[in-house]
């Protein structure tokens, strides 16, 4: 067996038309996404690298892409509050589905800001952020896909760009797939999780992407739980 699976092309539950899922399954699985990133290091990962970024900064205006319930633009929130930072964040989805859920999830946090936008065809001029972000969105791409979305994040941005993803690993699959089956019910988890893995990049794979896409100083740094974290400067 190879040490690092074949990169795989598969549609998840999550790309494919809305009425393919209830939307109480999709709440479900955005539930379970909610869990993986609180207790699988997602958050703390994010946080670790914009606190990084974003040292001396008093007022920080952020864009989060492929944002599902928003759980992550609420922990970045509460992370600014406690430090006495202002923060504005939009926070956008290619699915109004999620959006829509997300307004139930980020109700008392009138610094995010809920809209519907493609994140490889962002409706902003250049440079209306300080920062960008973008988790667990990337897999979901070919690769012209994802250069053109990083450039789109390059061109938006201010300052700089986080992206967080999964590692492709075989043990990373071994690992979801048995905590999918065990702790969840709900088909899209079950199925998504597992597949996502084996569509994730490599850390390689992830630097030829920002390298196409122009960015000309980056850096890839491995998160623990298989996660990997792409951040770079703008212009």
């Amino acid at each position: 067996m190879q040490l690092t699976p074949e990169k795989r092309k598969g549609l998840e539950f999550l790309d494919l038309p809305p009425d393919v899922c209830s939307i109480e399954e999709m709440k479900e699985s955005l539930a379970d996404i909610r869990v993986v990133n609180r207790y699988l290091g997602s958050r703390r990962a994010l946080l670790k690298h914009l606190s990084a970024k974003t040292a001396g900064l008093r007022v920080l205006k952020v864009l989060d892409i492929g944002t599902a319930s928003a759980d992550l633009p609420v922990a970045v929130v509460d992370w600014a509050r406690g430090r006495g930072i202002g923060v504005d964040i939009t926070a956008v989805d290619s699915n109004n589905r999620s959006i829509e859920l997300a307004r139930r999830q980020t109700a008392g946090y009138p610094e995010i800001k809920l809209e519907v936008a493609d994140g490889s065809n962002l409706p902003f001029p250049d440079g209306s952020f300080d920062y960008v972000l973008c988790s667990k969105t990337l897999h979901h791409m070919n690769e012209q896909q994802a250069v053109r979305m990083i450039a789109e994040m390059l061109r938006v941005a201010r300052y700089g760009f986080i992206i967080m993803d999964l590692r492709r690993s075989w043990v990373a699959y071994a690992l979801i797939r048995i905590l999918t089956t065990l702790f969840s019910r709900n088909r899209i988890t079950r199925y998504d999780g597992p597949l996502s893995v084996l569509k994730a990049f490599t850390a390689g794979e992830l630097a030829a992407l920002a390298s196409a896409a122009g960015a000309g100083s980056f850096a890839i740094s491995r998160e623990p739980f298989w996660l990997l974290v792409l951040s770079g400067e703008a212009g």
